[in-house]
């Protein structure tokens, strides 16, 4: 922090040696009154105190500070306060092509929450550093129309949008902290580089840590995000560089749609339904990033490039592997003190790219360690995975031994021996292994595929010593079976729902990474809805579920129809079958309504806003061929309830068309992210589901 006054205490002392000061209230009585009077390179120089106005800059290139300016005490920051709060005009405006030497330093525009926009630059470049501004309307701070505007060290809070960018500018976001706003920082049509900032959402809106509207570019670095909605959304044909960003208890880490996206060194943990969301067909780079702890890990619609990345349950079954991905524990250092830094032990250390030419890397990572250390104490420096650094092992200890394979034909030099990230034996299966010593013991395993791994448990490591003799047999193994169904075969004769249990018979780990179905002659889906994959199942543990028989489409006739379910692992995809006889359906209601009546469809699909501020809106249309009782509602793709649109359990709807608009919003009134969201019409006995997408 004293570094930190001393840099602005230079850069203040620079102003003023050449600048005329204007005090106000002593020379002018209003700040406006002292811009009026100013000429470029002159400063307005403002007293503690409330200043209910408007200002604006009006083309000039001058300083306007509180004495947060002179003494760079943070006091003055929020006893000297300009705000405004009629018809919701903007406190602050510079629209006249005001270059980087035009300040605004140390206020606090707005007051408590209290509906208004803060900030406005249009056609102009300044600079709006250290001020608080809480504005509980529409913007804290609006950049357009080619402005270039530097953002540093500001708080703002309170504002549907803390920071919106759009037209054509490019503004530079560093070092502020945006919290309890609908969107952090806002981009369409424009370009940004985010650096360094705390974005910190609001439990109670349905927010976005960094979100882009139409066709933009941003540069997203270093970046802390939590309580968001989702923390980073990218979509409509935009490109980003996402790098070295913490991101954690968001609802969807990141979100990518119709977009150009790398994510590199990124730290994702502790969202509650996806670390990574990318349901379009897009193909992104996930490279030297972790994601860990979040119930789905990456969600993938198309292919994405991965490489060097920690990937709880292993990379999606439809992801191109680049190389040097892992599935094992990163071992942070206490995770429950919100402490994601890596522990000595992990496999993340060393283990990211050893090439990082054109990765955009910052210099330090998120707590300020160089971003390439040698975190091992080998001498080579390689960068690890994730947003932190470990630091440069001084002193470390080794450890030594030699590796037997049993059977088989695999290759001793391919083994992966280690505490965190592996080493490789060499041809005589002699391996070192290089680590600090400050979590001694340690546990030491070796894997390779085709055998079972091997864990020696509890070696003592010194420093400067080396532990020898740590040896292991691996034996080969090759089960002809991993996993048994119970049943093995899904018949629905009788009954529409049965148990279904996946047990791991193998010696080994096995990930569930999905369950799915083939949607042929009906519709099925699981309980509970929210099973987290991939799932983990070590030998003789089980997975078990409900599957139910949903929606058939109705035969003319009642006949046997067929069907699949597929589990997909990281040992390969099974296939269940599926038998289910039509007439369940026929026999659930004496009132036969052929689901082909009802007509059932929406209207626009996919849909998204039809103009600036509006939710996206589609129509939901369907045919009663006579009076029903009637029940509408919308779902995510979780199976949880979003909205109740129609429920007539009260009297019965008449015979016709029917028609209900859904406003994107649930049942709180709050708008609901992109995404694919299913609408099931239930009439009588009767149900019929159909998809709908909504895109913003």
């Amino acid at each position: 922090m004293k570094t930190l006054f001393f840099i602005f205490g230079f850069f203040i002392l620079s102003i003023f040696l050449s600048a005329t000061i204007i005090n106000v209230p002593g020379d002018q009585p209003t700040v406006q009154q002292g811009i009026n009077v100013a000429v470029n390179g002159d400063t307005v120089l403002v007293q503690p105190g409330d200043y209910q106005e408007m200002i604006n800059f009006n083309g000039k290139n001058i300083v306007v500070g509180s004495l947060f300016l002179t003494t760079a005490d943070s006091i003055y920051i929020d006893s000297t306060i300009i705000r405004y709060n009629i018809n919701w005009n903007y406190v602050v405006t510079l629209k006249n092509n005001e270059s980087c030497e035009a300040m605004l330093i140390g206020f606090k525009i707005g007051q408590g929450g209290i509906s208004s926009k803060g900030i406005h630059c249009s056609n102009s470049s300044p600079q709006i550093k250290y001020n608080h501004i809480d504005i509980g309307g529409p913007y804290g701070i609006r950049c357009d129309s080619l402005s270039s505007t530097l953002i540093s060290e500001n708080l703002i809070e309170n504002a549907d949008r803390g920071v919106q960018i759009s037209y054509g500018a490019s503004p530079t976001i560093i070092n502020n902290k945006i919290s309890n706003v609908g969107k952090g920082i806002f981009v369409s049509n424009s370009s940004a580089t985010i650096i360094s900032n705390e974005i910190i959402g609001s439990s109670g809106v349905l927010s976005r840590g960094i979100e882009t509207g139409t066709a933009s570019t941003l540069f997203i670095s270093s970046n802390s995000i939590s309580n968001n909605q989702i923390g980073i959304q990218i979509s409509n044909n935009s490109q980003s560089e996402i790098i070295n960003n913490f991101i954690t208890d968001c609802l969807t880490g990141i979100n990518c749609l119709v977009a150009e996206v790398r994510m590199i060194n990124n730290t994702i943990v502790n969202c509650e339904y996806n670390g990574i969301d990318i349901p379009w067909l897009n193909q992104p780079e996930i490279i030297n990033c972790i994601v860990w702890g979040n119930p789905t890990n990456i969600t993938l619609d198309s292919q994405a490039f991965i490489s060097h990345s920690c990937i709880e349950g292993g990379i999606p079954i439809n992801s191109i592997d680049l190389g040097g991905n892992i599935s094992r524990n990163p071992c942070f250092i206490n995770p429950n003190a919100n402490d994601f830094t890596l522990l000595v032990s992990s496999p993340c250390i060393e283990a990211g790219t050893i090439d990082t030419t054109g990765l955009y890397l910052p210099e330090f990572d998120l707590v300020g360690n160089d971003r390439i250390q040698d975190g091992n104490g080998d001498n080579i420096f390689i960068i690890d995975m994730g947003c932190y650094e470990a630091e440069t092992i001084t002193d470390p200890g080794y450890i030594s031994g030699t590796i037997s394979l049993l059977g088989g034909t695999g290759n001793v030099e391919d083994v992966n021996v280690g505490v965190g990230a592996p080493v490789h034996p060499d041809e005589n299966g002699d391996y070192l292994i290089t680590i600090g010593t400050s979590a001694s013991p340690y546990d030491v395993t070796a894997w390779l595929d085709n055998y079972l791994p091997q864990t020696i448990y509890g070696v003592e490591v010194l420093s400067g010593e080396i532990t020898e003799n740590v040896d292991f047999e691996l034996e080969y193994y090759q089960p002809d079976t991993f996993l048994e169904f119970t049943p093995d075969s899904l018949f629905f004769i009788t009954q529409v729902s049965q148990d279904f249990k996946i047990k791991n018979i193998s010696l080994i780990d096995v990930n569930i990474n999905a369950i799915t179905f083939a949607y042929i002659t009906g519709s099925f889906y699981y309980y509970p809805y929210n099973l987290p994959f991939p799932q983990l199942l070590t030998p003789n543990d089980s997975l078990e579920c409900i599957i139910y028989l949903d929606l058939p489409t109705l035969p003319e006739n009642r006949e046997l129809l067929y069907d699949s379910l597929f589990v997909v692992t990281d040992v390969g995809q099974f296939t269940i079958p599926i038998i289910w006889d039509s007439s369940l359906i026929n026999d659930a209601d004496d009132n036969t309504i052929q689901l082909s009546e009802l007509n059932l469809k929406n209207f626009p699909n996919p849909f998204k806003p039809s103009g600036a501020g509006r939710s996206p809106e589609t129509t939901i249309n369907y045919q009663l061929p006579e009076e029903s009782k009637v029940q509408l509602t919308v779902y995510n793709i979780k199976g949880q309830k979003v909205k109740q649109l129609v429920s007539s359990s009260a009297g019965q709807l008449s015979a016709g068309e029917h028609s209900v608009v859904w406003d994107s919003r649930d049942n709180n009134g709050k708008r609901v992210s992109s995404g694919i969201y299913f609408y099931k019409l239930k009439v009588g006995g009767y149900q019929k589901v159909k998809k709908m997408i909504l895109i913003k």
